[in-house]
């Protein structure tokens, strides 16, 4: 009976797809703060194909901008958290991050090369970098 169970049970989790589903992957988790007009760390590598949670953290008491230039452009970008998140024709534009607010923001970078980003608000002259790397590079 047990025989015969088995085979039955594996053709109606296939046709349900239970046989197919897999766990979301864990992503890979990094942080930016901005403090005292300046992010840190300025510089930060991610990994080309592989999901990614950003998250940007305001410790000031004035509103900051998150402002990547190119980085999300044609990607899927959640963004969670306590910001304003500002959208354009090409998806995901920047991010207003309020004193003591933070924003995360969820993606997987699919085009190697260095992106640039700041902080657009007058006065402010906050930038950094965003280098994803293509799984062979080291």
């Amino acid at each position: 009976m047990i025989g015969t169970a088995l085979p039955r049970l594996a053709a109606i989790a296939g046709l349900l797809g239970l046989a197919t589903m897999t766990m979301p992957a864990t992503p890979a988790s990094y942080e930016i703060i901005a403090s005292k007009r300046a992010f840190t760390p300025s510089l930060l590598s991610l990994d080309a194909g592989r999901l990614v949670s950003l998250i940007v953290r305001n410790e000031d008491e004035d509103l900051h901008a998150f402002v990547p230039l190119l980085l999300f452009q044609g990607i899927n970008v959640q963004v969670t958290g306590n910001g304003a998140p500002e959208f354009n024709d090409t998806g995901f534009a920047r991010v207003l991050i309020p004193p003591h607010g933070k924003a995360e923001m969820r993606f997987t970078p699919n085009t190697p090369g260095t992106y640039s980003y700041f902080c657009d608000l007058p006065g402010h002259l906050m930038r950094g970098e965003i280098v994803v790397r293509s799984p062979s590079q080291p």
